[in-house]
């Protein structure tokens, strides 16, 4: 489902016939949906593509999940926002992706870089969706959600986050990884079927406040210049670090909205993982308490 947004600062998902209007991460897959019904206050980078970006190898980014509505046509046709497998059982993704999805019309592939090829990867069914309480409540700046899949994934390892609280990894200049099937063209839009990355400069919470007034440096993080940024299809994907002499890469944002795509002065928006007010907060629902023991946070 490919999502788009008519916010001033959209989200980056992709709309689908079989779920609701959105846009996907710029990185990768093409396809076509109705303009999404609920309009954020941002534009959604559901609606942006990895912009300036490249082609990845095979088995690259074992953790990267595509999130698909479920049905019959071709997968690059139904994949709508990006997520980051958590745990076994948990995929992780923005919360402007699914705040409107039943999970009986969702499925997930775990580990696929070409969305078309179907023995890539491990789909499966989506159980429940566990979106922030914050998000839930009309706070967008805390945009991010919880798949609870079917059964494990196995023979992967999820993604490493950040402790909780420390903001070593975003330190304004340092460069950072984004990752998607979204939108790769600024002016004719352009859905890859094969996963695309992109490095990026973190951009400081100044700038970034200057650029969205909307930005909480609390749980927000901003990355991206000219040329070079997260797009439609894109949302809900991983932006993240790999640290030397660390094993892994540990990912610092969930790719949230922006002021379009790869635009001067418009840095992508991306939800901060390694924050501790927004897993603090998680456990302000019955069901995001349970999902903090579940995850240890």
């Amino acid at each position: 489902m490919r999502h788009s947004s008519a916010h001033r600062t959209a989200p980056r998902r992709i709309a689908s016939v079989a779920i609701a209007a959105g846009a996907v991460l710029g990185l990768v897959g093409t396809s076509t949906g109705a303009a999404d019904a609920a309009t954020p206050a941002h534009p959604s980078r559901a609606d942006r593509p990895v912009i300036g970006g490249s082609e990845k190898p095979v088995g690259s980014y074992p953790f990267m999940a595509a999130l698909l509505s479920k049905g019959r046509g071709n997968p690059h046709d139904r994949q709508f926002c990006g997520g980051s497998l958590l745990d076994s059982n948990v995929v992780m993704t923005a919360a402007h992706c699914v705040v409107d999805v039943q999970p009986k019309e969702l499925e997930t592939v775990v580990g696929r870089t070409v969305l078309s090829k179907k023995n890539q990867g491990q789909l499966r069914n989506v159980l429940d969706v566990v979106v922030h309480p914050r998000y839930a409540r009309g706070q967008e700046a805390y945009d991010v959600a919880f798949l609870l899949l079917d059964k494990p994934v196995t023979g992967t390892a999820p993604v490493n986050l950040p402790t909780a609280g420390t903001d070593a990894l975003i330190r304004p200049g340092a460069k950072a990884t984004v990752i998607g099937w979204g939108n790769t063209d600024t002016e004719i839009p352009d859905y890859p079927d094969r996963l695309r990355a992109v490095d990026v400069p973190i951009v400081s919470h100044i700038e970034c406040k200057a650029s969205y007034p909307g930005y909480d440096k609390k749980v927000n993080v901003c990355a991206g210049v000219e040329g070079k940024d997260s797009c439609q299809g894109d949302s809900g994907g991983p932006l993240f670090r790999k640290l030397p002499g660390r094993r892994g890469v540990y990912q610092i944002g969930i790719v949230s909205y922006g002021d379009g795509c790869a635009a001067q002065g418009a840095p992508g928006v991306y939800t901060y993982t390694g924050s501790a007010k927004l897993w603090d907060t998680l456990g302000e629902s019955a069901k995001g308490k349970k999902l903090k023991r579940l995850l240890g946070r």
